[in-house]
């Protein structure tokens, strides 16, 4: 079924996230240095990367989530680390959509008031025809009125994936999504991840082991020697 695209803001055209010459250690140990890379409105990007080589810790970076020993985090052009933390916080919910290994859905709430969940954070009323249009996306409209734990996992992610859409952020971020999922639901959530970005029209960091998954995405990087590399 094809879904005519959602709406986009003019914003999206500028380049929604460049990073820096990142470096950052854990623990002593170094995970990278001299990270840099340049995401276009719309594009999806692939990170691969073997467990421990800081694929996800680089991901949180771009988030915001973590502060990097040296470089620059960028979206659409401004320096992430010249706002306060409460700045950082409000214009990430904004600017970046966020899904991760763990679904993460509050268990009170059914699958429609998890999608509204970010307006309440950004003090908005919800756009409920809106969220109900993202579950469609997303296969979900059926269920909307469904808690988290009368779903299975493929089904809590695609409503994760869903709530991360919500605000018509131009920057999605996603860690491992099919990562707790089996082969069959992962290849579909993937699928749905894809084409709720491209309807909503914004760019993707997604990271991942598996090189499987990364080659759906338009372009591939290996993190590896503390380097990203073309893949």
């Amino acid at each position: 079924m094809q879904h005519p695209p959602l709406q986009k803001d003019q914003s999206q055209k500028k380049q929604p996230l460049e990073i820096r010459h990142l470096a950052k250690s854990l623990g002593g140990a170094q995970l990278f240095s001299d990270v840099s890379l340049q995401l276009q409105g719309g594009e999806t990007l692939a990170v691969v990367g073997e467990s421990g080589s800081g694929k996800s810790t680089l991901l949180h970076l771009m988030a915001g989530l973590d502060s990097a020993d040296a470089g620059e985090v960028l979206w659409h052009g401004e320096n992430i680390q010249h706002w306060t933390a409460s700045q950082q916080a409000m214009r990430r919910l904004q600017h970046v959509g966020l899904v991760f290994q763990a679904y993460y859905l509050m268990p009170h709430l059914n699958a429609r008031q998890n999608v509204e969940l970010p307006y309440l954070l950004a003090g908005k009323t919800p756009d409920e025809a809106h969220c109900m249009r993202l579950l469609e996306l997303v296969g979900m409209a059926g269920k909307a009125s469904r808690y988290p734990r009368e779903l299975s996992g493929g089904e809590q992610q695609r409503v994760a994936i869903a709530r991360a859409l919500a605000l018509s952020p131009p920057l999605l971020l996603a860690d491992e999504p099919t990562g707790n999922l089996d082969e069959d639901n992962a290849g579909k959530v993937l699928n749905v991840l894809l084409d709720a970005c491209n309807a909503q029209g914004c760019a993707m960091v997604m990271v991942t082991h598996s090189d499987r998954a990364a080659n759906h995405l338009q372009r591939k990087l290996n993190l590896t020697h503390h380097r990203l590399a073309g893949g």
